[in-house]
């Protein structure tokens, strides 16, 4: 790595730990978080030194950084259209964690231009409620997770994209033992552009804090600005990755990058 490089690759790092402490700045100033330490952590980390993946894993021996916001609560409005309609949310608040992994990018040119970087990129969410049975009170959980899988192949039983939209999950762990009535399988995974920090952060504000999110989209100048680095970085690149693989389906067997990021797209 030539000095300019580096140079630029540490600002690169500088710029994203930045982004962190401005949507923490944000959050504070509106009192969407009670804590947005997990933020602030996950900022000095992108600072932090370069890792390198183990053996016997994807990718053995290539360096990457990254970042992780662990358990971060957002205070959430009350949802409407609920099920069941007997849930109790009154000041509930949800819990998102973000992992971000990004190899080094093998030249200049590379830096902060493309999902392609990632090596990991996951978004988890989940909140409590809880409804009365017989007078007795019982806890209801939604969650939702984003996960990256990595491998090009799809296994037996059922596609994978790149990056793909799950509800439930492990987070549904803890009260397995208490749901009631509802059958959740795995599938679907929904194709999603990838979301790090900044991006998870807006879409649970805009999911479940919609007249906040409003407001902030509004007459707040900073959080636009804030919101549209990462859109570039990422969804820029993904959804011109989609958009050539099937404009060129007759000419790309196999729909290339695309088919990667979406296996149902392909052409023999």
């Amino acid at each position: 790595m030539t000095a300019a490089f580096k140079k630029a690759f540490d600002q690169h790092r500088n710029e994203r730990a930045e982004e962190l402490f401005d949507i923490a700045a944000i959050l504070n100033k509106e009192g969407l978080a009670p804590d947005t330490g997990p933020i602030q952590q996950a900022a000095a980390q992108c600072r932090a030194d370069l890792r390198t993946v183990g053996p016997g894993q994807l990718d053995t021996g290539r360096q990457y950084w990254g970042f992780e916001i662990a358990d971060l609560r957002i205070n959430l409005e009350d949802q409407k259209h609920v099920r069941p309609r007997s849930a109790v949310m009154s000041e509930a608040s949800g819990t998102l964690s973000v992992t971000v992994q990004e190899y080094v990018p093998e030249d200049e040119g590379q830096i902060g231009h493309s999902y392609k970087l990632l090596k990991r990129l996951d978004t988890d969410f989940f909140f409590d409620v809880f409804h009365k049975v017989d007078g007795v009170e019982q806890p209801l959980r939604a969650a939702w997770h984003l996960d990256t899988h990595p491998y090009t192949t799809t296994d037996s039983r059922s596609v994978h994209p790149r990056f793909h939209f799950q509800v439930g999950g492990e987070r549904l762990d803890a009260i397995d033992a208490d749901i009631r009535g509802v059958f959740m399988p795995e599938t679907p995974r929904l194709a999603c552009a990838p979301l790090d920090a900044i991006l998870a952060v807006d879409f649970v504000l805009a999911h479940y804090c919609g007249e906040r999110w409003s407001l902030l989209r509004d007459l707040e100048p900073s959080y636009g600005r804030l919101r549209k680095n990462p859109m570039q970085r990422y969804w820029s690149p993904y959804f011109r990755t989609l958009a050539e693989g099937i404009d060129n389906l007759d000419t790309v067997p196999g729909g290339g990058d695309a088919c990667t990021l979406i296996p149902n797209i392909f052409a023999t």
